[in-house]
């Protein structure tokens, strides 16, 4: 089954190079050599080897290989590189219990004339920060948003910059 694993188009085109033949010997003994070590280490055996045993990648039919590929490095198994999670708008239980305009009752689209209670809602570029950052109920954080629209546009906050004085 390896052998048919390790048989890639490199090698169905490159038959008559010995080369090729070799490598596809090394890398087959390379493995039987790996399934014995794994084996005696499964049954307690006691085994003392100078190297680690390294997990490497198999060749697949049809795969395009590199002369990368054929290295120490390339032939060695990566780990998958972490990935960051993502972060969410909270749900609508979280987001009640910690938004203020739910919880005190104050519609935030009545508060368009008040830029000191706005402010924490944008960036330093005036830009209006999304929900997942301010924590608001859907229902808060478009009315929030409206509202620092309707100031910008009547001038009360800045389009653009940060404010530097609060009315």
């Amino acid at each position: 089954m390896l052998r048919r694993l390790l048989y890639t188009t490199a090698r169905r085109h490159n038959d008559s190079i010995p080369s090729m033949n070799n490598l596809t010997d090394v890398l087959l003994q390379t493995h039987e050599d790996q399934q014995t070590a794994k084996d005696e280490e499964a049954k307690g055996a006691a085994t003392e080897t100078i190297q680690p045993i390294r997990n490497y990648k198999n060749f697949e039919p049809n795969d395009f290989i590199r002369p990368w590929d054929l290295s120490l490095e390339g032939r060695t198994l990566t780990p998958p590189r972490a990935t960051r999670r993502l972060t969410t708008a909270p749900r609508t239980r979280d987001a009640r219990s910690a938004d203020v305009f739910y919880n005190l009752g104050i519609d935030p689209l009545k508060l368009a004339l008040h830029p000191g209670v706005l402010d924490p809602f944008i960036t330093e570029l005036a830009m209006i920060l999304p929900r997942r950052t301010t924590g608001l109920t859907s229902k808060s954080q478009r009315r929030v948003a409206k509202a620092i629209r309707r100031a910008k546009m009547m001038g009360i906050m800045p389009l653009h910059s940060e404010p530097t004085e609060l009315f």
